[in-house]
């Protein structure tokens, strides 16, 4: 089976799973921003499949800088009728024609922006703030019916120690000077804004705090450890832990996410934060094991860090009670499972350190 066969196999799945929430979309007209990034290569073509399978009759114009990068490594999205381009910025786009039934605003600055450091700190949060403002201007003047902001876990600060998972209520922020943590910043403004455009302009607004995801498609050789670990054993190579390996993470495959996060558009409560993300935590020096054991069990794995006298804890781990118990999200493809997926797509596009922006 090809690299593409096997996509489009997740993605049919991923819209079984949606199932009747489809009914919602029938003749929907989107808008969507940051649709040519990771989230995207998972949405647009679920929306164009879902609308073969059900007739829905939908339509999504997205907003991108540069559509033709994004097509070269998505044929199906660039096949498809019910998807257009719109050229432009977020942070100053011209206001497309049209009317518009839903809008899921996504755009941030590009993870290999981040990763070759290419943008410094004021610039994330300006962009990431203005495109959220420009988003809402949109969706105030042409009079949107629901909206769907996407935020970050980022928008916390340390997790107590009494805990071992961020809640949506929980009282925490990053430090002010912390400029690590600029995107979060930026989405906890942009929070305030949709708020503040919620109750000024009558908006429905919900938004999805996102927390760590894998799955085909992710790039490999930017800085996602899930994904470096996995080029490693695709390689053959060592995979190799840098710092101690005590750092927790979660991890949700990218096709459940393309059915929270349409959950989230239909269903979600005006006004209301969802985490999103698994709440089944892991350790990186786990995770480095997991994945030698699912793709490569004879490549070693190292850790090169030692742990020190000083007491440090990271964790980067959602609850997800509100959305399991409110809209009956949950964790449905196993990490294990999640991660085979992953490589096997790569393995078999035989492109395993490819990156996307």
């Amino acid at each position: 089976m090809t690299a593409s066969q096997r996509f489009t196999a997740e993605i049919d799945r991923a819209v079984v799973r949606f199932g009747d929430g489809w009914t919602a979309l029938r003749g929907a007209r989107l808008f969507i921003t940051g649709g040519t990034g990771y989230f995207g290569r998972w949405l647009l073509p679920a929306l164009i499949r879902a609308d073969a399978v059900h007739g829905l009759g939908l339509t999504a114009t997205v907003l991108s800088r540069d559509p033709a990068r994004f097509l070269a490594d998505a044929p199906e999205v660039a096949a498809s009728p019910a998807v257009r381009f719109h050229p432009g910025d977020v942070r100053d786009f011209a206001f497309p024609d049209g009317d518009f039934t839903h809008a899921i605003h996504g755009a941030a600055t590009s993870a290999a922006a981040t990763f070759h450091r290419r943008e410094d700190a004021l610039t994330k949060f300006d962009t990431t703030l203005q495109g959220a403002r420009r988003l809402l201007d949109f969706a105030t003047e042409r009079r949107i019916p629901r909206l769907l902001m996407l935020g970050s876990g980022a928008f916390y600060g340390p997790l107590p120690a009494d805990r071992a998972a961020y809640a949506e209520d929980l009282p925490v922020a990053p430090s002010p000077d912390n400029l690590d943590v600029a995107i979060g910043h930026a989405k906890r403004a942009a929070e305030f804004l949709s708020a503040a455009y919620a109750e000024r302009h009558g908006l429905s607004i919900s938004t999805a705090r996102c927390f760590s995801f894998v799955g085909p498609h992710l790039p490999l050789d930017l800085h996602y450890a899930i994904g470096n670990f996995i080029r490693d054993a695709l390689r053959g190579e060592a995979i190799t832990v840098g710092g101690d390996g005590t750092p927790v993470r979660a991890y949700l495959y990218a096709g459940d996410l393309v059915v929270w996060l349409l959950t989230l558009l239909v269903r979600g409560a005006p006004g209301r934060a969802y985490n999103v993300g698994s709440d089944q935590a892991v350790t990186i020096a786990d995770l480095a094991q997991r994945v030698a054991r699912v793709v490569a069990p004879a490549v070693p794995v190292r850790v090169l860090g030692t742990t020190t006298d000083v007491a440090t804890r990271n964790v980067y781990v959602p609850s997800i009670e509100r959305a399991r118990g409110e809209l009956g999200l949950d964790v449905w493809t196993p990490l294990d499972e999640a991660i085979r997926l992953t490589a096997d797509v790569a393995r078999a596009g035989a492109a395993p350190t490819q990156a996307r922006n």
